[in-house]
């Protein structure tokens, strides 16, 4: 929230754009009101119904379907979702302008659609950056190749209460994604490159998955790693010093 709002090389120049933190049920009223009183727009919301076979040996997984709220959210035209543990290196304000994200899409091959699902909405917006995972890990290209999954710690959406129950109906059967990584799995199953709404790839110069020294020098505006205890040791350095850039400013600040 710092580099989103305050931090020189990163806040946001648009004001009109809101930073939202979605607080799941489990945040305390002290921790909701720390984020207010820097500027969040804090969202509470309850946490996603999640059926009896969705499981993961993560333990700190256990409210990762709760994101899945941003797509009711209807107040809103995109939302950009990025998860706490990314490294924020320029200003994100130019992604809502991208021309791939500026139009709904219609729904294709509704062929591909299960009879036992919801029917999705007939336009919709998702898009998302390819997982380095799949393009080598750290030893990935750059520019990285596109893959067939993206991360799930970095996407644009549309809301829309269809397409958040059709999510809610997908998680009702059985198997239907494999859950090991959650809702990770679940996003690319329903956005899947061959089913009917076949996500989006964003520019990648807006996120990198498996951060390397490379990408940052190319001008990636965010990197996705825990740099805190893991990570390229320029990477790690980075964050060391935009904590302390924090820790300074909140020092006078208060």
């Amino acid at each position: 929230m710092y580099s989103l709002l305050h931090a020189p090389s990163t806040k946001a120049n648009n004001t009109l754009i809101s930073v939202l933190a979605v607080c799941s049920e489990s945040v305390s009223e002290e921790q909701k009101n720390l984020l207010r009183s820097e500027g969040v727009t804090v969202v509470e919301v309850k946490d996603v119904p999640v059926n009896w076979w969705i499981y993961s040996g993560v333990s700190r997984w256990k409210e990762q379907f709760t994101k899945l709220r941003v797509f009711q959210m209807i107040e809103y035209k995109r939302i950009l979702f990025i998860d706490a543990d990314t490294l924020i290196t320029r200003p994100l304000d130019a992604i809502f302008s991208e021309p791939e994200v500026t139009s709904l899409a219609p729904r294709i091959r509704d062929s591909k659609l299960k009879s036992d699902e919801l029917s999705p909405p007939k336009e919709w917006f998702f898009a998302a950056r390819s997982d380095s995972g799949l393009a080598g890990e750290r030893d990935h290209p750059i520019p990285p190749f596109q893959t067939t999954a993206f991360s799930a710690g970095f996407f644009m959406l549309s809301p829309h209460p269809q397409l958040y129950a059709y999510l809610l109906s997908v998680m009702s059967h059985w198997r239907r994604f494999d859950p090991f990584t959650m809702e990770q799995s679940l996003l690319n199953y329903v956005f899947r490159r061959e089913g009917t709404m076949p996500w989006r790839e964003l520019n990648w110069k807006w996120s990198a998955t498996w951060p390397t020294e490379g990408d940052v020098q190319a001008g990636v505006a965010t990197v996705h790693e825990k740099l805190w205890n893991r990570g390229p040791e320029l990477l790690q350095r980075m964050w060391r010093e935009r904590e302390q850039e924090m820790m300074n400013f909140y020092g006078s600040y208060r």
